[in-house]
């Protein structure tokens, strides 16, 4: 199974990754900007195909958490080669995301930002949102047929909302949720 944690800056992803490793150590958890973090949208692309290419070259269930959109991934060239997909929204209210992005003081508590984190919440409920935010400028390899055009029913795409949650209550609500 291919496991995605999903979300814009702040909403806890880095926070809650060593919660599942120790919650789900069956699963190889990764942090998407370990290798470094993407400079564009083509390069993000690029950088989730890598991920995908790396969880088919593991045996057993593979985690990413990062700024991955589920049409990303399900139009990444490698994504029908995975045995399952399983992607969750991790997502705070826009005044705890600010708060915890002044908190860090490196600059991310921006508009570009909320604005970005409002869009992955859309497409995470309807799979035709906008997606010229993806595709626009993407990398060329991208499959978008995949799920652009098609009835994307049922659209595999989960939220949680984790404001107000402690990171253990967050990290133990994304492993209910994910199964």
């Amino acid at each position: 199974m291919f496991y995605v944690i999903g979300g814009a800056s702040g909403a806890g992803k880095s926070t809650v990754l060593p919660l599942l490793q120790r919650l789900r150590p069956d699963v190889r958890w990764h942090d998407f900007d370990e290798h470094g973090a993407a400079g564009d949208k083509a390069e993000r692309q690029q950088q989730t195909e890598r991920w995908i290419q790396a969880a088919l070259g593991l045996v057993g269930d593979f985690g990413l958490l990062g700024p991955c959109p589920l049409g990303e991934i399900l139009a990444a060239p490698s994504a029908p080669k995975l045995p399952g997909l399983r992607h969750l929204l991790l997502d705070v209210d826009d005044v705890e995301r600010i708060r915890r992005l002044r908190g860090r003081g490196v600059g991310e508590a921006t508009q570009d930002t909320l604005n970005w984190a409002a869009w992955l919440r859309v497409h995470q409920a309807f799979a035709d949102w906008q997606p010229g935010v993806l595709t626009d400028g993407g990398w060329a390899d991208m499959r978008w047929d995949r799920w652009l055009g098609q009835d994307a029913a049922p659209w595999p795409g989960q939220t949680l909302n984790a404001t107000g949650l402690t990171p253990q209550e967050t990290a133990l609500q994304i492993v209910a949720m994910l199964g």
